[in-house]
């Protein structure tokens, strides 16, 4: 059974006065196995924040279902979503979410904190997770005195601290430099190689080409996708550009794109 399948989920906006819906997604179905690193791509408008949204249980679609370990967060109740939320789900923004008040070390420990978790634990889970993020020294700073990266490996840390079964990241590298992103990108490749599952919307090709899978969303739909398999980050970056290129160039009639699969080398 896969990790995370997500099942024929629409979601509509109903305006609050009488009028059309919108229909931000339609129909999408796919599945992440356990150990996968899934990037989601799209034009502005095209349903992946919705869709990353709905996969964080932080939104409901109109139908469907998502379940994650099997169970349908989708139709889970509110009270038991944030304990939910806290035991599976991991989560990275584009800009960071830290608080300047606290210390590396107590914004790591903060999902930690609200699950009741005993000192002696999150101190012992604590320093190997920052060093394998290339940020142990940093335990006892405060967020103003980092950069934009070390801020963002800080994030990260706060968001794998829980053992979560997915990380789910929006944009990680959106307010990066090019090195930075690059040093973070590799930092995801190597937790996604020692297991973590990892699902991650991004607008930039050069981050979805350190991904083992990547899914293109157009008109709430998805279009194709593109797998790795043996090729290099070199070859899948080919790939997902001209897969990228091919389905915001393609005319848009909403529901006429139908999905399409493809190897790095075919796009």
């Amino acid at each position: 059974m896969a990790l995370l399948e997500v099942r024929n989920v629409k979601k509509v906006y109903q305006p609050r006065l009488v009028g059309v819906g919108v229909e931000a997604l339609r129909d999408v179905s796919f599945s992440v196995g356990r150990g996968e690193f899934v990037a989601i791509m799209g034009e502005s408008g095209s349903g992946k924040t919705t869709l990353l949204n709905i996969l964080a249980a932080l939104d409901t679609p109109t139908s469907g279902q998502v379940l994650l370990e099997g169970k349908d967060i989708a139709r889970a109740r509110e009270r038991d979503l944030a304990s939910f939320r806290r035991e599976h789900l991991g989560f990275v923004f584009q800009d960071f979410n830290l608080l300047d008040a606290l210390t590396v070390r107590d914004n790591v420990f903060l999902p930690l904190v609200l699950a009741n978790t005993p000192h002696e634990e999150m101190e012992r889970r604590l320093m190997p997770l920052l060093k394998a993020l290339g940020i142990g020294q940093l335990a006892d700073q405060y967020p103003y005195e980092l950069s934009g990266g070390q801020k963002q490996r800080v994030a990260m840390a706060r968001a794998l601290i829980t053992r979560p079964s997915i990380l789910l990241a929006d944009e990680p590298t959106g307010a990066l430099d090019s090195h930075a992103s690059e040093s973070l990108l590799a930092t995801l490749e190597r937790m996604n190689a020692r297991g973590q599952t990892i699902v991650m919307v991004t607008h930039s090709v050069g981050a979805a080409s350190h991904a083992t899978r990547v899914l293109f969303l157009k008109d709430g739909r998805i279009y194709r996708q593109v797998r790795r398999g043996d090729h290099t980050s070199d070859e899948l970056y080919a790939a997902v550009s001209r897969a990228l290129a091919a389905t915001v160039g393609r005319t848009s009639g909403r529901g006429s794109a139908r999905p399409r699969r493809e190897g790095p080398t075919s796009a």
